[in-house]
């Protein structure tokens, strides 16, 4: 195999490149193409991620990844005395001698960390595009994307290291023991043909109420003969009124890893829910999806893939956090969720049941 040319200024050797981002679930999931791209237009490199502990599942096993960093930055903010662990990582992260890392996140501490890694070359986005406006300090080479999805802004900024090969892939793979324990609470829970859905999301004013969800799960079981899994993520207890709500619909209550909220995704027959990382997960895994988008920009970061669905009422967006439902939540109604889920499920295939068919 013939070395990808180095960029000039590079050490002698395989080019070695660091991709920072560090969270968080949606996030790395748009960001997972990079990695894809980079290996197969540069593919005698080492190829490293820095990611936060909490989110290693989703690119341990990346298979154009050489090596996988971590830090936990949330536990040295809450316990300062584990500056020796973080100065560790660090470390550990310098041995790796990065010719070039990008920082895909924008904020002040990826960019930070970029700095930190020892790479000469640190490519970020311009000041006036990304997040936090300081990190571009620690940039060399600072990028205005051209594009609007943030999948397809990370591969303008992977671009900038050279000619580069874009693969529109979101490898996720899932080990076969998990995947068998989802199958077997499946068959304990005696869960047929179901629908998942992902009620939570970073703030209130990109949730649907959770009376929308129980309206829409009675319409896909009476229309579609699906069940209904609600996600009930690790930061969600202010959702209970909706977990309630499952008991009055026979829906089942699904909490689980990110490896297990991937094999169970792989065998829903669709997925419904909002803004959400659950939801990016399931449009990468080519899950039927519907996507319900209220003040945030389904053109800028919503599901990538094209067995999805965006259901919007409004052209205003806002990033700002808001603890109440929003107006343009609230205009979407459950007899629209779902005709758009009818229509997914008539487009298509039923995935292969587990096992021997029930």
């Amino acid at each position: 195999m013939t070395a990808a040319p180095a960029p000039p200024g590079s050490r002698s050797g395989p080019l070695r490149i660091l991709i920072v981002k560090l969270s968080s679930l949606g996030d790395i999931v748009h960001a997972l193409p990079v990695a894809a791209s980079l290996r197969a237009s540069y593919p005698s490199a080492r190829l490293a991620w820095l990611v936060e502990q909490k989110w290693l599942p989703l690119v341990r096993r990346h298979p154009a990844l050489d090596e996988v960093f971590t830090v936990d930055s949330h536990a040295f903010r809450r316990r300062p005395h584990r500056w020796q662990e973080f100065g560790a990582d660090l470390a550990q992260l310098r041995r790796f001698e990065p010719d070039v890392a990008f920082d895909l996140q924008g904020t002040i501490k990826s960019a930070l960390l970029a700095r930190l890694s020892g790479a000469p070359r640190r490519i970020g986005y311009a000041s006036n595009v990304r997040l936090e406006r300081g990190a571009s300090l620690a940039y060399t080479d600072r990028i205005h994307p051209h594009s609007a999805h943030v999948v397809e802004t990370m591969l303008d900024l992977a671009a900038a290291l050279g000619p580069l090969q874009r693969r529109l892939e979101f490898p996720f793979p899932i080990p076969a023991a998990i995947q068998a324990e989802v199958d077997a609470w499946l068959e304990t829970n005696r869960v047929g043909p179901f629908a998942f859905f992902s009620p939570g999301g970073g703030w209130a004013s990109k949730r649907w109420p959770s009376d929308r969800y129980a309206r829409l799960a009675e319409m896909l079981e009476r229309d579609f003969g699906l069940a209904a899994v609600i996600n009930r993520g690790p930061d969600e207890g202010a959702l209970d009124s909706a977990h309630r709500r499952a008991n009055e619909i026979r829906a089942r209550l699904f909490s689980g890893d990110i490896d297990h909220l991937a094999a169970i995704l792989k065998r829903a027959r669709l997925a419904v829910g909002g803004d959400t990382g659950p939801l990016q997960l399931a449009a990468a895994l080519q899950t039927p999806t519907v996507a319900l988008f209220g003040p945030t920009d389904p053109a800028r970061n919503g599901p990538y893939g094209e067995a999805a669905v965006v259901l919007r009422k409004t052209q205003v967006t806002t990033y700002r956090r808001h603890a109440s439902f929003s107006p343009a939540m609230l205009a979407i109604t459950p007899e629209e969720v779902a005709e758009a889920c009818g229509r997914l499920l008539q487009a298509t295939p039923a995935p292969p049941p587990p096992g021997p068919a029930r």
